[in-house]
């Protein structure tokens, strides 16, 4: 049986590492509450990190849906009965009827990289304040990466050049990076540093026309295709933003949709007033 302290100390290396974690408990046997809950660690995707359920197919089963549960950031705390994770033709239903499983999901905090501490960068960071990210802001003048520009005391500012300074951070999949520099050289050179990291996110701002050109100069660099398909530029939904506070918007609306998954279409396209006639 996995103790507290072993769960706890899983817990903690996996969010150190920026991994969510699932921790999976045996509520109900066969009907049966047990007098001790099985409990196994799962890692995606469907790695045994610790514990055991006492059951090999049972564990497989569980692995398989904590998966599922891991690459989707809306699900927290989900209760199933097994026999439901198996194909309705399966034998082994039955066995499973009335056993139940409790998926307990442990996810890293949400953390952002802004490239930039301009009015756009400044925008980013209040916006993304509301939604609960651990900031931070770098740019390589003083003046920008200043308090007096970002006063929120949780922002974190680093004031020197873009390379080293996102070399001394630690980047994970829990990190969405946002490349809003002054200059399309200085968000080049941002990028490159960053599009083979595990970030969740990765943005930059221009136009089309200024983005193809370094797309194809990052293929000309040697940079496949795969990592340059990553990389969400022009950043940001399409909403007609004009001011930074809306281009801020845009930006944060397209990491939520990353993270949450959507279309980026209007809920109200095919809402009932829409079918109105």
């Amino acid at each position: 049986m996995l103790t507290a302290q072993e769960i706890s100390t899983a817990i903690t290396e996996s969010l150190v590492a920026g991994r969510p974690l699932a921790l999976v408990s045996l509520l109900e046997a066969s009907g049966q509450v047990l007098a001790q809950t099985p409990r196994l660690l799962v890692a995606d995707p469907g790695l045994f990190v610790g514990g055991s359920l006492g059951d090999e197919a049972l564990e497989q089963l569980a692995a398989r849906h904590a998966s599922k549960l891991l690459a989707d950031d809306r699900q927290e705390i989900v209760v199933v009965s097994v026999a439901d994770l198996m194909p309705e033709d399966d034998a082994m239903r039955s066995r499973w009827a009335q056993t139940r499983l409790l998926f307990e999901i442990a996810r890293p905090p949400l953390e952002l990289i802004i490239c930039g501490g301009g009015h756009v960068g400044q925008a980013v960071a209040k916006v993304a304040a509301l939604l609960d990210f651990r900031i931070t802001v770098i740019d390589d003048r003083a003046e920008f990466a200043a308090r007096d520009k970002f006063p929120d005391p949780r922002v974190q500012l680093l004031a020197e050049d873009f390379v080293p300074a996102l070399r001394s951070l630690r980047i994970t999949p829990a990190t969405h990076i946002v490349i809003v520099t002054r200059g399309h050289r200085h968000d080049e050179i941002c990028l490159q540093e960053v599009i083979a990291q595990p970030a969740r996110y990765i943005g930059m701002i221009g136009s089309r026309r200024r983005t193809t050109t370094i797309r194809e100069r990052l293929k000309r660099e040697g940079v496949p295709p795969a990592l340059l398909q990553r990389v969400h530029a022009p950043i940001g939904l399409d909403i007609g933003a004009l001011t930074p506070e809306e281009i801020a918007l845009a930006i944060l609306a397209e990491i939520v949709l990353v993270r949450r998954g959507g279309d980026g279409r209007p809920k109200s396209a095919d809402g009932p007033m829409a079918r109105a006639r």
